[in-house]
């Protein structure tokens, strides 16, 4: 057991330092946003024990007067990896489940752990849905 916990870790250490040398980059914009939440987003390309994935780790801060609450309508953020050519290659979306008072924040994270290589840059949306 201690034996593949070490290989493992000993994987993923290689993994991190390959994904650093390839010289992977993405870049990352919010191209609409019509809630009071500001979005401040960064990316990492990490290894894991599956391979290397990238992760965007999002903070939602309400920069409003009032509290977003979970009554309807709520906020969703919504993470769509692209390639190049603008195609997309995932996208994934996330409910605000818990209020955000006034000046708070709350935290998301969007991985993408297949396709990666193909993925040049993703754009954040998020918008007000009744669910």
């Amino acid at each position: 057991m201690y034996r593949r916990a070490v290989l493992g870790s000993l994987a993923a250490g290689f993994g991190a330092l390959f994904a650093d040398c390839s010289g992977s980059s993405v870049s990352g914009s919010v191209v609409a946003n019509e809630t009071p939440l500001v979005l401040t987003h960064e990316y990492a390309v990490q290894a894991t024990y599956s391979g290397t994935q990238i992760a965007v780790n999002v903070i939602a801060e309400n920069g409003g007067n009032e509290s977003v609450t979970t009554d309807p309508p709520v906020p969703r953020i919504v993470c769509t990896f692209l390639t190049e050519a603008d195609e997309r290659v995932y996208q994934a979306g996330r409910t605000l489940l818990d209020p955000v008072g006034v000046g708070e924040s709350t935290a998301l994270e969007f991985a993408l752990g297949v396709n990666v290589d193909a993925v040049a840059r993703y754009e954040l949306r998020c918008k007000w849905v009744e669910e």
